[in-house]
């Protein structure tokens, strides 16, 4: 037997209790090791989780939900688009390029950039914005002319071309749909604006006299926060008796009231003025059905986009008839009408006054009715407590629309046209208020009158402002027309091409 020595024994204790001790720490760091990993795992698990929500398309598109905007941090931007489709006559391409830069300097006027010094009391926006122009490939020779203007330029084809339409008769009927036929649905690309929150797609012939921030904040901040209430309140709808707020608002728009019938329920969007968020998917939609073509001829019950009614009506195959066939079917209670007489003014007539079916609807409203009888039928007796918009005042509009009161650069009074039909003279006689139009007419020209004297400024005399010689009805025109009819519109001065307009405008 071999004999241990004490030393030695309590050598080998020692030992063997560091090595636990070793073991023990080196099980503990492992443990923590693996806690960390875990940690680790898990917060990056649910990061992923996380992001992958947030990168999951919301639709409708979500509002800002937010406290407060800090209002010394960087507008937001807003887009607003136009559409050059046909450009075949000179006089009319020429009188769109003034219209777009009276349009953009419109738009400047009620934006965060300018300062009214003539009225610093005058209601100013929160908004910044960003001019784009989609250009037909048609057009294109153009587009260095609104580039000038500080449009930043889209040259797109048709969307749809006339050979995808698997619907017979719409792919036979589409090209001789209103002014543009199947070229018209270019301005559905302003839906690919999504760089910005909200496009507003304008028609040229038109001007912004207000700002429009009750629009955009109803659009961004929630039903429950401050300016989403306030916005929601001041704004004027058509039929806000009969109507409640969507949850989430993703396009105002107005009607073409003044192409409606009363006793039709379908009336189309009016195509110069959209205020939308902008969505791909949106965008995609509209093609899908488009494509399809299930479209079926005439006009009332049974017509139009799927037989729903959506046929018959002034650009029902085009872009008047998808914008009302989209928000009434496809996306129900994401949009609000706005009342016709504020947005997008076109200042005619809203009263029914024939032929057609005249004793029957005789001045009553040409808006559908809203109200009832007690057998469930439209109370058409009752239906004529329309506001008059060709008598609305100047003050009170919002944006305006030349349609019914003629472009401005066609040196034209609204004077009634004779009909062919005969039956239509009562009715154009009281289109519109020749007095109101002229006011209107004036407002373009005095905008244009403003932009001119910008551009010289800003050039230091290098642009001369076009003749204002003309007399015809100078105190409307300016005299910017030397008598009746397009061909005697005096037309801006173009700047050079090495001009920068952020010299006028600052962007």
């Amino acid at each position: 037997m071999v004999a241990v020595s004490t030393h030695r024994r309590r050598t080998n204790a020692t030992t063997g209790i560091i090595s636990q001790r070793r073991l023990v720490c080196f099980f503990s760091a492992v443990i923590a090791a693996m806690m960390v990993l875990y940690t680790f795992f898990v917060g990056s698990m649910l990061n992923q989780h996380d992001l992958s929500q947030r990168d999951l398309p919301s639709f409708p598109a979500e509002v800002v939900v937010e406290e407060e905007k800090d209002e010394t941090g960087p507008p937001v931007v807003i887009a607003h688009a136009i559409s050059l489709i046909k450009c075949s006559k000179k006089n009319s391409v020429t009188g769109f390029i003034d219209a777009a830069a009276v349009l953009r300097h419109s738009i400047h006027k009620n934006s965060i950039h300018y300062n009214n010094t003539s009225s610093p009391s005058s209601k100013k926006s929160r908004y910044s914005y960003q001019m784009y122009a989609i250009v037909h490939t048609s057009c294109e020779e153009h587009a260095k002319s609104l580039e000038r203007l500080g449009y930043q330029i889209l040259v797109k084809d048709h969307p749809v071309q006339k050979e995808d339409i698997r619907g017979e008769w719409l792919r036979n009927h589409i090209e001789a749909e209103n002014c543009c036929g199947s070229a018209e649905f270019i301005k559905l690309y302003a839906y690919h604006l999504t760089n910005h929150p909200i496009v507003v797609h304008w028609d040229m012939d038109v001007a912004v006299l207000q700002p429009m921030d009750d629009l955009y904040d109803a659009m961004l901040y929630p039903a429950t926060h401050p300016r989403g209430i306030a916005a929601r309140g001041r704004i004027e709808r058509q039929h806000r008796e009969s109507t409640e707020w969507p949850e989430v608002v993703n396009a105002f728009f107005t009607r073409d009231i003044t192409s409606a019938k009363p006793w039709e329920k379908i009336t189309a969007v009016q195509g110069g003025f959209l205020v939308a968020r902008p969505d791909t998917r949106v965008f995609d939609q509209y093609i899908e059905f488009i494509k399809e073509g299930n479209y079926k001829q005439g006009r009332g019950d049974g017509s139009g986009w799927y037989g729903l009614g959506y046929g018959g009506f002034q650009g029902a195959m085009a872009y008047q008839g998808v914008l009302a066939y989209y928000y009434d079917q496809l996306a129900p209670d994401t949009a609000v009408e706005l009342n016709v007489c504020r947005w997008n003014q076109v200042a005619a007539d809203v009263i029914w006054r024939g032929p057609e079916r005249k004793d029957e609807h005789h001045l009553q409203c040409r808006d559908y009715p809203r109200t009832k009888l007690p057998n469930g039928e439209p109370d058409y007796a009752s239906n004529k407590k329309c506001e008059d918009c060709r008598m609305t005042p100047l003050e009170k509009v919002k944006t305006v629309h030349y349609t019914a009161c003629k472009k401005p650069w066609e040196c034209q009074i609204a004077y009634p046209r004779v009909p062919r039909d005969k039956r239509q003279a009562y009715r154009l006689q009281n289109l519109v208020s020749i007095d109101n139009c002229s006011k209107l007419v004036k407002e373009w020209f005095q905008l244009r009158q403003e932009f001119e004297d910008a551009l010289e400024a800003a050039s230091n005399g290098q642009v001369k402002p076009s003749a204002r010689n003309g007399v015809y009805y100078k105190e409307f025109f300016l005299g910017y027309c030397r008598g009746e009819n397009g061909g005697n519109y005096i037309p801006i001065e173009p700047p050079p091409d090495d001009f920068d307009i952020k010299k006028i405008y600052g962007i």
